[in-house]
């Protein structure tokens, strides 16, 4: 292993946590990169992600990206769109799933947080980054599977000069198996301090997509 093991993508949500959550009880190095692409949850997902990191001992980078959020599309960057609210038994009807998964869609924003993370990740010799994806989410954000992952990392091959990957712990589980695997480990998962919600304020909204996932995944 190298003096860093992994950088994380940290959103302060639940995947990004457990990944570092799971690669610290491995005994991994880690640091987390935390990025403002110009959401509008930034200021609860800053707060969490700084907490989250924190609590497992990783330093943490800011990034301001602030001009993706400016493509302008998504509900999750602009306050003018609604960001739909979803009945926690309707997330696993494709009809449904698919239409909110549209309204909050940021053109190729895992695409650009890989490669930035990766540029990182070869600048300080850590061989990994990780991410948040699952096989629950994966269903409609095609960016949160497992064959984009391995098409990252296909590219990664030349941009990297083979140094770096892209991983996720947790990519195929659901967000209830993950939550099961985080109970098991010896140091306590901070489910207090995530944030899996697509708006910001005091507390989750517990409407969106997000917050359901995270509700019924938490039981």
């Amino acid at each position: 292993m190298s003096a860093m093991d992994a950088i994380v993508l940290l959103s302060g949500g639940l995947d990004s946590a457990a990944n570092l959550a799971l690669a610290c009880d491995r005994g991994w190095k880690c640091s987390a990169l935390v990025v403002n692409y110009g959401q509008r949850a930034w200021e609860s997902e800053r707060k969490a992600a700084q907490a989250i990191a924190e609590y497992y001992g990783a330093p943490v980078r800011e990034l301001d990206l602030r001009f993706v959020g400016e493509l302008g599309g998504s509900s999750l960057t602009d306050s003018s769109l609604a960001i739909p609210s979803i009945e926690k038994n309707k997330l696993d009807e494709m009809s449904v799933i698919r239409e909110t998964a549209n309204a909050v869609w940021v053109p190729n924003r895992n695409g650009v947080l890989i490669s930035l993370a990766a540029a990182w990740a070869e600048s300080v010799g850590a061989p990994r980054v990780l991410i948040g994806f699952n096989r629950e989410e994966a269903a409609t954000f095609p960016d949160n599977s497992r064959p984009f992952m391995e098409a990252m990392n296909g590219a990664l091959t030349f941009s990297t000069r083979g140094r770096v990957s892209v991983e996720s712990l947790i990519v195929d589980r659901t967000k209830p198996e993950t939550v099961r695997e985080l109970r098991g480990l010896s140091k306590p998962f901070p489910f207090d301090l995530v944030w899996s919600c697509y708006k910001s304020g005091h507390r989750m909204c517990g409407h969106c997509e997000s917050c359901q996932r995270f509700l019924r995944a938490v039981g």
